[in-house]
């Protein structure tokens, strides 16, 4: 449960810290633990759930379970699109798709870890609010200019687990011939769901356009809720 996807929140008054202040050897253990643990919290080797999705994009609503404890074609199930239970016809169209998504990812993709996307060594310290501490960071996402990205990590201020990840364009991004993005921006939230932190919320914003003329203008975003967690795999 790996999920990257796009949105960026910037109100944050922060406090006490000067911006871009060098980060102590503590400061960059809190930061690499939060990471650990939510990478390990997500590793299905070592803990598996069971939870709801639910998407809201452009042209469409849709409410899906996953459970980690069936097989992986069957993992997940499509609840209702736009408000609609699915019929028989949808069903099937969504677990050949879903099939198929498994495929193409066996074949082509690599789960990204989310310590992926956080260069480490560029970490600098911002600030804190009542119950968070900020890092700036410089983003590692492949396929991306990460020179004209900019990423802030918010941790909870007592407990250090990690909370909110937030990356933003800081110039225009051409992640393929003929496309260009005016805006991207990405936001991941976090919070705790049986004593462990899992990924509470994802939300994507893309500005842009593709061939000069068509718009490639989206919001995307991901609620997870109704965590459960299910027995560890068999070793």
């Amino acid at each position: 449960m790996k999920e990257v996807q796009i949105a960026l929140l910037m109100g944050v008054s922060l406090v006490c810290y000067n911006a871009n202040a060098q980060v102590s050897e503590e400061q960059q253990q809190w930061v690499e633990q939060a990471l650990s643990d939510i990478n390990s919290n997500t590793d299905d080797t070592k803990v598996r759930w069971q939870y709801s999705q639910y998407t809201v994009m452009p042209d469409m609503t849709r409410v899906e379970q996953f459970n980690a404890s069936l097989p992986e074609t069957e993992r997940w199930s499509l609840v209702s699109e736009n408000g609609e239970t699915p019929d028989k016809k949808r069903l099937q169209e969504y677990r050949e798709n879903q099939q198929e998504l498994l495929q193409d990812k066996d074949d082509n993709t690599h789960e990204l870890a989310f310590s992926d996307l956080i260069n480490l060594s560029t970490l600098a310290l911002v600030g804190e609010e009542d119950n968070r501490v900020a890092f700036t960071f410089t983003p590692n996402i492949d396929k991306l200019d990460n020179n004209a990205l900019t990423g802030t990590i918010y941790l909870d201020k007592s407990s250090k687990q990690l909370r909110k990840i937030l990356i933003s364009n800081t110039d225009e991004l051409t992640p393929a011939f003929s496309v260009t993005l005016t805006k991207f921006e990405l936001e991941l939230g976090f919070d705790v769901f049986e004593g462990l932190v899992m990924p509470a919320h994802t939300s994507t914003t893309i500005n842009g356009t593709a061939a000069i003329f068509k718009s490639l203008d989206s919001i995307h975003k991901v609620t997870y809720s109704e965590y459960k967690r299910l027995d560890k795999p068999q070793t």
